[in-house]
Formats: C-alpha cells, structure tokens, sequence
C-alpha cells in the first residue's frame, strides 16, 4: 500500500510538472506577439500627368496596414477613368472593353512622385468602380513603344471611383515571415 502512496505521489507531481511548463512554455509564446500598425491615408492633390490634369475629389479616410493614399472621384481632364476586367476573366461580361489593360501602377508612381514621397510604391488598386454605362467619355492610361499616353474611349461600361496608392511598409513598422 505505501509503495502505490509513493507511486501516486510521484505521478501526480509528474502531471503538475508537465503542466507546469506547458503553461510556462505557452506564455512564453504568447508574448511574441508583433505589433500591427494602422496608418490612416491621405488624399493626392490635382496634378498634370503625361499632359492631362488628374484630380481628386474628397474622400472619408480610413486606416491602412502601411502609408496609402487615395484619389476618389478620380478624373483626368474632366472625364472619368475607364475600368474593366480581361475578357473571359472577369465577373462581369459588360465590363471588358477595356481589355483589361490599364496602367494603374505607373498612374500612382507619378502620383506619389507629384507630392514627393520617398516610399517605394507596393501596389495599386480600385477600392470603388463600376461595371455600369456611363453616358462619358472615359480615358486610361496605356503604355506603347514610345511610352505611356492616354486612351480616350467613348462612353461605355466601366469607370473608376476611387483609386489607391499603397507604398512599402517601413521596415520598423511592419516585418513579413
């Protein structure tokens, strides 16, 4: 009976132990936990672009993983920016006379070089268009052998609202696995 009493203690002190430093082990891993940083955007002013005047309307701000900037009610020359997807690619047919082929990055390369950031541009993107026909001449920017131009493009299906610039994160802000 005394050797089972020992064998049960020792057991039982085992079992703390293991838990012990299972529950030591997991706050140790819970407090590598990285910072995330939000940062909220700011808006481009109107610029001459490749000889054509790009403005931007007001926009509500919100909060971004690294340093963005937005051009909502994005015009150029007056006239709205055309959008669509690569025919057969994308989720609706309507929205291809573009052919899919925009120069949105060299777009919000200039655009960033215009208010003078040293941030190194990590992407474009349409946060808001539409598939719908717009009864205006819309415009894209392209890129040929002698460079980039703009397109003009009779009224049609789709148009952008707003564009975004998002740069790089800083390295201290944010760190990637």
């Amino acid at each position: 009976m005394e050797k089972f009493k020992i064998t049960v203690v020792r057991l039982s002190l085992g079992v703390i132990l293991i838990a012990s430093v299972h529950v030591c082990l997991c706050a140790e891993q819970n407090s590598h936990v990285e910072e995330f940083h939000m940062v909220q955007d700011k808006s481009f002013s109107n610029v001459t672009i490749y000889d054509m005047e790009v403005t931007c309307g007001k926009h509500r701000p919100g909060m971004f993983p690294s340093q963005t900037w937005t051009c909502n009610d994005i015009r150029v020359n007056g006239m709205r920016m055309a959008y669509g997807y690569y025919p057969g690619l994308g989720a609706d047919t309507r929205c291809t006379e573009s052919g899919g082929f925009d120069e949105l990055r060299q777009l919000c390369y200039k655009l960033m070089e215009s208010i003078a950031s040293n941030r190194q541009l990590w992407g474009a993107q349409v946060s808001n268009a539409s598939c719908d026909y717009i009864e205006e001449k819309r415009v894209m920017l392209n890129l040929n052998l002698d460079g980039y131009y703009w397109k003009k493009m009779d009224p049609g299906y789709g148009w952008i609202e707003t564009l975004q610039c998002v740069a790089f994160p800083k390295d201290d802000a944010l760190s990637f696995p």
